[in-house]
């Protein structure tokens, strides 16, 4: 199993809940919608509008778990023909060049959210929604990816230097044939443990 940090894996999976709620609420308020369009003729919620700022956040506020539970695409053509010191050099490359990205995004993100902050902006709709909330909901999970990619860089140069090459492919390596067997293995032992009826 995976010696990820635990700070870093429970944190992003709270925040993919939250991202999970966002557009769960989004659904309800666009059915709401659609029912008050057809008995009323009119909206209520302005749900296309809200559910465009949920959507945002929810993709930023899942980059880090996607990263933890390796649920990113990484392309394995080459990856696993090249010999194992190849492939522990692939996989630093990869994660630095993520921390990397993160960073960019996080750059642009805050002056993004600075610059609405300083103007005022709002939304140009009925809502007029101070742009500052959904940015900043959408910059946190930037940040949130920022500081995992980096501790998890950081992490694997240290696994590297001690020699820890087994550690290094749990951690930022490609998923296995293995991992992924035992997680639809997993996965499908809790779908059943939740239909099975409890014991009376």
């Amino acid at each position: 199993m995976s010696e990820r940090p635990a700070f870093t894996a429970r944190g992003s999976q709270w925040l993919a809940w939250i991202g999970g709620g966002l557009m769960l609420a989004s659904a309800v308020l666009i059915t709401c919608d659609v029912v008050a369009r057809n008995l009323f003729a009119s909206t209520i919620f302005e749900s296309f509008e809200l559910s465009t700022y949920a959507l945002a956040a929810t993709v930023s506020l899942g980059f880090a778990f996607a990263l933890t539970t390796k649920a990113h695409v990484r392309i394995e053509v080459l990856y696993i023909l090249a010999p194992a010191g190849v492939r522990r050099g692939l996989d630093l490359l990869a994660i630095l060049s993520l921390a990397a990205v993160a960073f960019a995004l996080t750059w642009f993100g805050i002056q993004t959210v600075a610059e609405s902050l300083t103007l005022g902006a709002r939304s140009n709709s009925a809502l007029a929604v101070p742009l500052v909330i959904p940015q900043g909901i959408w910059l946190a999970g930037l940040i949130w990816f920022l500081i995992t990619t980096t501790w998890l860089a950081g992490r694997t140069i240290v696994l590297l230097a001690r020699g820890r090459f087994d550690a290094v492919e749990r951690e930022v390596g490609i998923v296995s044939l293995e991992e992924e067997i035992e997680a639809s293995t997993e996965a499908h032992q809790r779908g059943r443990d939740a239909q099975r009826p409890e014991a009376r």
